[in-house]
């Protein structure tokens, strides 16, 4: 496997991933909302993916491609706090006071054929080296609190509960939960500079 930010050259491989039609023939998530949950939701889909492309354009990366056999199979939404207005307005989800330089992660999107079998790990662990080599000084994610704890017990409700990733795998990676807000956690994982 192999990821890689995505910037212009790669955009058609991101327009293929979100918008690959899936065994019924529908469109994945991805395809409807273009990741604009947390940015300026343009409201409609097209408007959504032509604001993203601006974003791509401008040299804004906003998150890596996972690419399997050369395939786009996989997408972690990773970049500064501020790309996502929504996200620093939320009151439950916004920065902590004297926040600089903090990275977010907000969305994974997983081939449904590729679903278990380590690409959103390999994501994640990306996204973590991505803001690191970036400049930020933590990164932080917002997943589900406990999705057992609210009886999910269809993979589909689960899968659909986990689209900002899953805690315990933030927990294995030392991110620690600063704020929770009873629906997710704010967690973060902080980078010391060498000594």
């Amino acid at each position: 496997m192999e990821i890689h930010p995505v910037t212009p050259d790669r955009w058609d491989d991101l327009v293929e991933l979100f918008e690959r039609k899936g065994p019924r023939g529908g469109t994945p998530i991805p395809g409807s909302c273009w990741c604009s949950c947390w940015r300026e939701r343009q409201g409609v889909r097209a408007l959504n993916k032509a604001a993203f492309k601006v974003a791509v354009d401008d040299g804004r990366v906003p998150g890596l491609i996972a690419y399997a056999d050369g395939r786009p199979v996989g997408w972690v939404a990773v970049a500064p706090r501020e790309d996502h207005s929504s996200l620093e307005r939320s009151r439950w989800y916004g920065p902590c006071p004297g926040d600089r330089g903090v990275f977010a992660v907000t969305c994974f999107y997983v081939d449904r054929a590729l679903r278990g079998t380590g690409v959103s790990s390999a994501l994640l662990d990306a996204a973590i080296e991505y803001a690191r080599a970036s400049g930020a000084t933590a990164v932080d994610a917002f997943p589900k609190v406990d999705v057992a704890q609210h009886a999910l017990t269809d993979r589909r409700a689960e899968e659909n509960a986990s689209w900002m990733g899953r805690r315990q795998s933030f927990e294995a990676r030392g991110f620690v939960t600063i704020r929770d807000t009873g629906k997710r956690a704010v967690m973060r994982l902080s980078f010391h500079p060498e000594p």
